[in-house]
């Protein structure tokens, strides 16, 4: 998918109309519109205020990746790395437990 396809669907996802999005980065409307329908792309300061704006990451809003990870995700997971490696490994045990318990669920087709 093209940046101006994404920006488009997700800002409709997030209900924002190109007026509302565009005042919030500090653009005319009619320059959103040109990100959109794939005439321009924004700088790299404007992808990042645009992605801010709309709540996901820089890499998703740019096609960097396809996993949208939301602000407060994406806020856990810059805590987790501030913590001591000991600290991570504990962390992430008991992350792999609880997917390793969700997968066997969702094979046995209880998982919620």
């Amino acid at each position: 998918m093209e940046f101006g396809e994404r920006l488009s669907n997700i800002r409709k996802e997030k209900k924002m109309s190109q007026q509302e999005l565009a005042k919030r980065v500090g653009i005319h409307a009619n320059v959103l519109g040109r990100y959109e329908r794939g005439e321009a792309r924004p700088f790299v300061e404007m992808g990042v205020k645009l992605a801010q704006a709309l709540g996901v990451s820089a890499d998703y809003l740019l096609g960097n990746t396809d996993m949208e990870i939301d602000a407060d995700t994406l806020k856990k997971i810059e805590e987790i790395a501030k913590l001591p490696e000991e600290n991570r490994k504990q962390l992430f045990q008991v992350i792999d437990y609880f997917i390793l318990g969700y997968k066997a669920k969702e094979t046995l087709g209880i998982a919620s």
